[in-house]
């Protein structure tokens, strides 16, 4: 009787979670999504009218309502809501990815098949980068013309709209830059599942393409293919900041930081700041002139460190940043705090009662610890500076970017970075669950200012000095373009500032 009971309840759970993956909901039902969204994002973001009006918000609530009319599919309504949280301009805020919308069932041990290649977008043509199909022939540099039947371009457009990540402001480099790097998942999320693309391509010196059938990869099998295939790229030995000489004779080093964030694999902050230090007095002892700062994807992290590397470029006290919550905001960060019922979560909400109690001209509650950062003592670096950037350059990344450049330091290279130059939404996050589709929004609650002078430069987006961008026979020959350009610069002696 106990395993009848077993099985019939075994099954009743499955139908009713293949049933929950498969329902579709009332336009009704979407509307109320998108109204809770609207509001929800209203009342407690710190800054959602930076790069759009309340007017011009209302109005895209109304234009996508009038757009529901019947019943719509879970992805259906995930594209029909991305539009409202795309349009605060906020890179901090966006739609999750839903499991649901990445695996054609609800079973935990099926991997999703995704578009097996790494692309680049180079001259407009999307280059094939690593190939982790069972087909051999197409190799580096293979142009992709079509998949599916639609040309490359229209695909692009398509995925760049659909992107979850967007960067700060109105920033066509950073949405760009989001739609190459998650190409498989954007381009999945798009159109679903898939067991097989059709693809057109053309190998570099043709003009004819060929078209074949490319079988879809989950992630396991195209982690395989990299270690089998591609036995010379291992992405995870040299941890978040690295150093080399690339001129002994010009005194030419390159330290590239590739993220501030937080070492979830050993679950602490990691030695970020040991290894710096280490790096800057190398620069020191190989008597660097010449150091290149390479900034490109690094998406953020940890404030503290951002700032501590900062501190290696200055010879003057200065104000790092202004970090404020609206009243709203910061409520709902002590009610987060209270579902988590430990000493630890009581404490920091505590705290936040405590520090934050400084209310600033614009209404925000800042904390009144707040005090200036002081330059490191040793291993300071005051010669010249080549700062590297392009979309993927994000918060606390930005931030450096920012500083550095209100600073007069730097001659920067590359593309548009992708956060703002004043400051951005973000410091502490909450989830936004819509009650009908249970999609999530992933929200920052703080509000952070730079501190920069506007004066020295007012755009919304840091432009480089100089912008470049990979080219197709360096791509082909596996050879750096923004880096190359740089050295060019060194070797003639140009610096901006």
């Amino acid at each position: 009787m106990k395993r009848t009971f077993t099985y019939i309840l075994t099954h009743l759970l499955l139908f009713s979670s293949l049933f929950a993956f498969a329902q579709s909901y009332s336009g009704e039902q979407i509307k109320e999504d998108l109204t809770a969204l609207k509001n929800e994002i209203e009342k407690y973001h710190p800054d959602p009218y930076k790069y759009i009006s309340k007017d011009k918000y209302q109005a895209l609530h109304d234009s996508v309502a009038g757009t529901i009319k019947g019943r719509m599919t879970l992805r259906e309504a995930y594209f029909a809501l991305l539009p409202m949280v795309q349009a605060i301009g906020c890179g901090h805020t966006h739609m999750m990815l839903d499991r649901r919308l990445l695996a054609k069932s609800t079973s935990s041990s099926e991997r999703p098949k995704y578009f097996p290649f790494s692309v680049r977008l180079i001259n407009d043509q999307l280059l094939v980068s690593r190939n982790y199909s069972a087909d051999k022939k197409i190799t580096r540099g293979t142009e992709i013309t079509e998949i599916d039947g639609q040309p490359v371009k229209k695909i692009i457009e398509n995925l760049e709209k659909k992107s979850y990540y967007n960067g700060d402001g109105i920033n066509p480099t950073a949405r760009k830059y989001y739609a190459i790097r998650e190409f498989r998942k954007l381009y999945y999320l798009w159109k679903g599942e898939q067991e097989t693309f059709t693809i057109s391509y053309r190998k570099q010196g043709q003009e004819k393409a060929k078209t074949t059938k490319i079988e879809a990869k989950d992630t396991y099998f195209m982690e395989k293919m990299l270690e089998t295939r591609y036995p010379d790229v291992d992405e995870d030995t040299t941890g978040m900041v690295s150093y080399r000489v690339i001129d002994s004779t010009k005194k030419v080093a390159m330290v590239d930081v590739r993220s501030f964030m937080y070492d979830f694999s050993t679950m602490s902050r990691g030695n970020f700041e040991g290894e710096t230090k280490k790096i800057f007095r190398k620069l020191q002892e190989n008597k660097i002139e010449n150091l290149i700062l390479d900034l490109r994807g690094n998406s953020g992290g940890l404030l503290e460190y951002s700032i501590f590397l900062l501190r290696y470029f200055t010879n003057q006290p200065f104000d790092a940043y202004s970090l404020g919550f609206r009243d709203e905001s910061l409520q709902r960060l002590k009610q987060d705090y209270k579902k988590y019922n430990g000493g630890y979560a009581r404490e920091a909400a505590s705290r936040l009662n405590t520090e934050f109690s400084v209310r600033n001209q614009d209404g925000f509650l800042e904390s009144k610890y707040v005090q200036k950062q002081r330059p490191h003592d040793e291993f300071r670096f005051n010669k010249n500076v080549y700062v590297l950037m392009n979309g993927g350059t994000f918060s606390a990344a930005a931030l450096l970017v920012s500083k550095l450049h209100n600073m007069g330091v730097g001659t920067y290279v590359g593309m548009s970075c992708g956060g703002a130059y004043d400051g951005c939404s973000a410091a502490q996050f909450s989830t936004i669950q819509l009650p009908n589709t249970s999609l999530e929004i992933s929200l920052p609650l703080g509000r952070i200012l730079y501190n920069v002078d506007a004066k020295k430069y007012n755009k919304p987006i840091l432009q480089p000095d100089f912008e470049v961008s990979a080219n197709l026979d360096d791509f082909l020959n596996n050879e750096d373009t923004v880096l190359k350009f740089t050295l060019d610069l060194i070797k003639k002696n140009i610096k901006i500032r």
